[in-house]
């Protein structure tokens, strides 16, 4: 048997409280496509690496890009309550979309938290802009766009 010996990183699972709204945000505003939700049984192996309480109730859904099959899993937990995600933030979901500010405005709209946006240029012709935002569970989130300059 072949082993490869690439380095992937698969996806990012995010824990949310409530699926249905963080589709609002992953699906209907940034554009991933839900590729199939599916209700974990009490010994998934999300319980043990999330450390939910057996009495919590879990789902799993898988997202994807135009070019990445299943590129982000949002783990839905009820029963249990979600402790506040506190600063300094440890990690950030990067993501590049087009038309960043429209984005943002739409997650403006639904009374999520942003932060100012930032331009900024590399050689020797590329212009990026970036924007993060909080979702409703408080994970952060960075997107941005990389154009070329004539």
């Amino acid at each position: 048997m072949k082993v490869e010996k690439e380095l992937n990183i698969k996806r990012p699972c995010l824990v949310v409280a409530d699926l249905e709204k963080s589709l609002e945000v992953y699906r209907d505003i940034l554009g991933f496509r839900l590729d199939y939700v599916s209700e974990a049984s009490s010994d998934s192996y999300l319980y043990k690496i999330f450390e939910f309480p057996k009495s919590a109730k879990v789902t799993f859904a898988a997202l994807s890009t135009e070019n990445e099959p299943r590129a982000l899993a949002l783990t839905e937990v009820k029963n249990i309550v979600l402790p506040p995600v506190n600063a300094p933030h440890r990690i950030a979901l990067v993501v590049r979309v087009k038309q960043v500010s429209e984005r943002i405005d739409k997650l403006t709209q639904i009374g999520l938290k942003v932060i100012e946006v930032n331009h900024f240029k590399q050689p020797p012709n590329l212009s990026f802009t970036e924007q993060a935002f909080f979702d409703y569970d408080g994970h952060l989130i960075m997107l941005y766009d990389a154009k070329v300059d004539d």
